[in-house]
């Protein structure tokens, strides 16, 4: 809907990355900040899609939910989403996201959601051998990166403390604006089937409102900022 070369035109661009979740499988990571200034233009109803109806209904074959949630092993599951501000540079905003994970790699997937002997069927009758479930615990987007980074993890709240501390200093900087929500589980809302048996993704979320909790924080963040940089920009038109 959005072409990239109107958000080359709106001085943004779209850089694609694959990302290996594992061995088999990857998904797409974007930077460049093309994603966030198609969704503001969407949002102001620049771009608009009539109003349609339609008989039939979607197509849902192979998307399942088919795990109980999964319960935080070391205090807290954690959705994150940190964007960096319209005029941060990019190297800024790589420097604050490489702090971030710093604080949550000290181990190998020491904040990853999913163990590697905790999966739990909905239905009970069902089972899981050990490789299986391996397979699937690698093979879930629980980083993402699309013109911000989007985590869902497993932390101690002293981790979160530690990044949040980290948010708020760059916020008053005003580098980013930041969302977290803390939840006690975490979900797998579905798996997307592949050609390859061994490439399918998993998507994670919070059990607690997860993401969506997490950008109203961040859009809570984001107007209180702007209203307080409102008195500074009438001085300064005045001052002009």
């Amino acid at each position: 809907l959005v072409t990239v070369r109107d958000i080359r035109a709106g001085g943004r661009d779209v850089k694609i990355a694959r990302y290996a979740a594992s061995e088999n499988a990857t998904y797409a990571m974007f930077a460049g900040g093309g994603l966030k200034w198609a969704e503001q233009q969407i949002k102001n109803g620049r771009y608009l899609v009539k109003p349609g109806r339609y008989a039939t209904k979607p197509d849902l074959t192979g998307l399942s939910c088919d795990w109980a949630p999964f319960a935080s092993r070391r205090g807290e599951i954690l959705s994150l989403l940190v964007e960096p501000r319209d005029d941060t540079s990019p190297e800024v905003f790589a420097a604050l996201a490489r702090r971030v994970l710093q604080v949550f790699d000290a181990a190998p997937r020491r904040s990853h959601p999913l163990s590697r002997d905790n999966a739990i069927p909905r239905n009970s009758a069902r089972q899981v051998s050990a490789d299986g479930w391996a397979e699937v615990a690698s093979h879930s987007d629980f980083r993402k990166f699309d013109d911000g980074l989007r985590l869902t993890l497993d932390c101690t709240p002293e981790e979160i403390d530690s990044v949040e501390a980290i948010l708020v200093a760059a916020r008053a900087r005003g580098e980013i604006d930041f969302g977290l929500h803390r939840q006690s589980h975490a979900l797998m809302t579905c798996l997307v089937p592949s050609g390859r048996p061994d490439s399918h993704l998993h998507f994670l979320d919070g059990m607690g409102g997860g993401y969506a909790k997490a950008a109203e924080m961040m859009e809570e963040g984001a107007l209180a900022a702007m209203s307080s940089r409102q008195p500074e920009r009438a001085v300064r038109a005045a001052e002009a």
